[in-house]
């Protein structure tokens, strides 16, 4: 048997998808400007790839200067010709019409109108021929545009600006640029994204670009790419899209004829081999080996109840194909609390299917005090979907428990409630400090009602089992009272964890930073005192900011997405 040995190039793609609401908005300056194209190669491990600063890697046509992605470095070897960003998003005209708007290298319209992304011309050094790369100086800009600011180094000038912030060079190799869409003209498209620049034109996209390298003998056969798209437009785009454009090379010129294709649909990798095993000359008799794309975290959806990247709690129920309806249109059109279930969250093959939220705590790590499962409960159970509470005039169409039966009697489940009253949170496992308490009133209320629940008034939130024992307690509010940008943490712990996680909530969804090792600042190198969040033994996010924050949360925690 002829021994193959695999390359495995990871593409890493993360969407915040709150970011395609506009709300209030208020649009950068940056625009794209093709006169600032640029390639260089990224080169560090054992894989060397040609990067261009409009979307694409590999190569983009015979020019025997470019790599696409040789390996190892310096063979002649080449796997993957090209690697492409497209992006799609519904906009409506003037009229109102609904139009789909594609932004992808290498096309135009029927006029010739160029549908291209192009580069941002501030994130890079304008007297270089290089793209902006973390081991090359004379490459970085002289301000970094979105780092304009920092207050006390307004633009980080002569600084890196790392994924992981100011100067941090957590890869070997880091390379960085912007792109946008707003050369993107289409013919009878009359859609202007942006009503304070109306000479805007394209969907008001911006994509930031990082690709990364690693020398560790795991990763050392790896390319991170790892591509941020943002709403910088003023206007709400209800429907987006992205995809990636491969191109293989498996065997290298006058040998991709028989490459084969494949896509693993459970571990989410795109397979590019040679069909014979046999390259061109620069592979000798050398067998060929492997190209893996492998998709590490894609955006998921932080509201519909379902756990669509496969990281939540363990033993939670999984979705099946009697939950399935045709429309795929953001409405629980079943009536079970989920939104949009569909085949690719029912068990097929290996894959054992996804879990969703059904408020209870199916692993046993839920917050201590939390109240359990009982029968009374089971029995009071309404519809096929085994709703608890039924719906009646205070539940309205909130649905809390979904498919309570006799396995869940003794477990815990989401009161709204901080039932082990800490106040160590994040550092524990506490509410934040100025939550609403429950009084008398709240408890005397429930007592008139048979589920023991309080509506939480002007929301939609709903408290459960309350009795005399939650006195003083904390609970929801949909408000953030200590203004940390977090809403409601520290309250039902442990129960549906990793399921709606945001990369936007500042929240450490999967406890995994560390006050230790991670406590360095909105800036990533523990400048800017307590202000900035450096040092305060609390996770500092970087959300809604032109910074990175603290390691392990929202935008450098993929995880959470």
């Amino acid at each position: 048997m002829r021994k193959k040995i695999k390359l495995i190039y990871i593409m890493w793609f993360s969407v915040a998808l709150g970011q395609f609401e506009a709300g209030q908005h208020l649009p950068s300056d940056e625009r794209g400007d093709p006169n600032y194209r640029r390639d260089t190669n990224i080169d560090i491990n054992r894989v060397r790839a040609t990067v261009f600063n409009y979307g694409i890697t590999g190569r983009t046509g015979a020019d025997p200067s470019y790599y696409p992605f040789e390996w190892p470095v310096n063979s002649g070897k080449m796997y993957i010709a090209m690697t492409a960003l497209a992006v799609g998003a519904e906009v409506a005209n003037e009229d109102l019409t609904l139009k789909p708007l594609v932004t992808i290298p290498f096309r135009s319209d029927q006029s010739g109108n160029s549908k291209a992304w192009q580069p941002v011309p501030s994130y890079l050094n304008p007297n270089s021929e290089k793209l902006a790369k973390s081991d090359d100086e004379d490459t970085w800009p002289l301000n970094w545009s979105d780092k304009m600011g920092d207050e006390t180094d307004p633009g980080w000038p002569g600084s890196w600006n790392g994924y992981f912030g100011k100067n941090q060079f957590n890869a070997e190799q880091e390379i960085y640029y912007k792109i946008s869409d707003d050369r993107n003209f289409e013919s009878g498209y009359t859609y202007v994204p942006d009503t304070t620049d109306l000479d805007r034109q394209g969907a008001g996209l911006l994509t930031g670009v990082r690709i990364m390298e690693w020398n560790q003998i795991l990763i050392e056969d790896v390319v991170f790419i790892l591509h941020e798209i943002k709403n910088d437009g003023t206007k709400d785009l209800d429907k987006v899209a992205f995809s990636l454009w491969l191109a293989d090379l498996v065997g290298g010129d006058g040998d991709s004829g028989d490459d084969v294709p494949d896509f693993d649909l459970i571990y989410d990798v795109a397979w590019s081999m040679d069909g014979d095993g046999i390259g061109n000359l620069a592979f000798g008799g050398d067998p060929v080996g492997v190209a893996a794309t492998s998709f590490i975290e894609t955006p998921g959806n932080n509201v519909d109840r379902i756990d669509n990247d496969g990281d939540g709690e363990s033993n939670g129920p999984i979705i099946s194909e009697d939950m399935i309806e045709n429309d795929l249109d953001g409405i629980d059109n079943n009536g079970n609390g989920l939104i949009d279930e569909n085949m690719t969250h029912v068990p097929f093959g290996d894959q054992v299917g996804v879990t969703y939220a059904d408020r209870i705590d199916n692993n046993g790590n839920g917050e201590p005090g939390s109240p359990v499962i009982t029968e009374e409960m089971i029995n009071a159970a309404s519809g096929n979907w085994f709703i608890w509470p039924p719906l009646d005039s205070i539940q309205g169409e909130i649905i809390h428990i979904i498919g309570i039966g006799n396995e869940d009697i003794g477990k815990a489940f989401a009161d709204g409630i901080d039932n082990n009253n800490s106040d160590d949170y994040p550092s524990g496992t506490g509410a934040e400090f100025d939550s609403p308490l429950i009084d008398s009133t709240i408890v005397l209320t429930a007592e008139n009602d048979p589920y023991k629940r309080y509506a939480v008034s002007g929301t939609d939130i709903i408290l459960y089992d309350i009795g005399w024992e939650d006195l003083g307690l904390r609970y929801a509010d949909g408000i953030d009272n200590d203004l940390d940008g977090a809403v409601d943490e520290g309250i039902d712990e442990g129960i549906d964890e990793m399921i709606d996680e945001s990369r936007d909530d500042f929240i450490d969804n999967d406890k995994d930073w560390d006050w230790t090792n991670d406590d360095v600042g909105l800036y990533g190198d523990g400048s800017g005192g307590t202000d900035a969040g450096s040092y305060d033994q609390k996770p500092t996010s970087g959300s809604g900011t032109g910074f990175p924050g603290e390691p392990n949360i929202d935008k450098t925690d993929v995880s959470e997405s």
